[in-house]
């Protein structure tokens, strides 16, 4: 049989983008590992963690820090060895998570920069929260790489939060990607509920930040003594 490091998801932001990520880390041991037998797949833990939003701006920063130390020692009391977040938003609090654990922590920033950096794009249009871009999340892993701004914030929000609502306006955004981004060869899908919005069709051009970070899992939660 076997043995996988045990995962643990800071889940609720938002909470059907957290069953994406659950769903795209076992589609991610499918592929890479071939898995399909219920004893080939990993232990995961989901905390799913209603914080304030921060979405367009950090309010609550004090509130949002407890919540996710709380969150963090739950998830290491329960087991996990690797530890995870599927919110590109939430990297803001990347260091202050650090700190609060020993047990390491992936980064969906990180993990897709990462993957922007193998691919040598040097400009990539970046869809994601307002707090995302005006943070400079993904300008701390892409010193080099030119990250565009959208001139319609304002309607990629509106689809956050549709998104949240349980509405969906899957051809509606993928449309304005065919359309309106249509001469950007690189989109980063820099927002977990966009992801949800995505999932299932294949464009060449998108970087999704949620099977990024699921492509990490699967290969950091191998445990090579198994």
């Amino acid at each position: 049989m076997r043995k996988y490091k045990k995962i643990g998801i800071i889940g609720g932001m938002g909470p059907e983008s957290t069953s994406l990520l659950y769903r795209e880390i076992v589609k991610a041991f499918q592929s890479d590992l071939g898995a399909y037998k219920d004893e080939d797949f990993p232990e995961m833990f989901i905390h799913n963690l209603p914080i304030p939003n921060i979405m367009d701006g950090i309010q609550k920063e004090a509130e949002v820090q407890h919540m996710l130390s709380n969150s963090t020692h739950i998830l290491e009391q329960a087991g996990s060895e690797i530890i995870v977040f599927p919110c590109n938003s939430l990297n803001y609090f990347i260091d202050y998570l650090l700190s609060q654990t020993d047990v390491p922590i992936l980064s969906i920033v990180e993990e897709t920069s990462k993957e922007i950096k193998r691919k040598g794009y040097d400009e990539v249009l970046l869809l994601s929260t307002p707090t995302t871009f005006d943070k400079g999340l993904y300008h701390r892993y892409l010193d080099g790489t030119s990250i565009i701004r959208p001139q319609n914030y304002g309607w990629i929000l509106e689809v956050i939060m549709r998104t949240l609502k349980g509405e969906h306006p899957i051809d509606e955004f993928r449309d304005v990607i065919e359309t309106d981004y249509r001469k950007y060869e690189h989109i980063v899908i820099g927002c977990t509920d966009l992801s949800v919005l995505v999932n299932g069709y294949r464009n060449s051009r998108l970087i999704d930040s949620t099977r990024c970070l699921a492509d990490a899992v699967c290969q950091a939660c191998i445990n090579e003594k198994g």
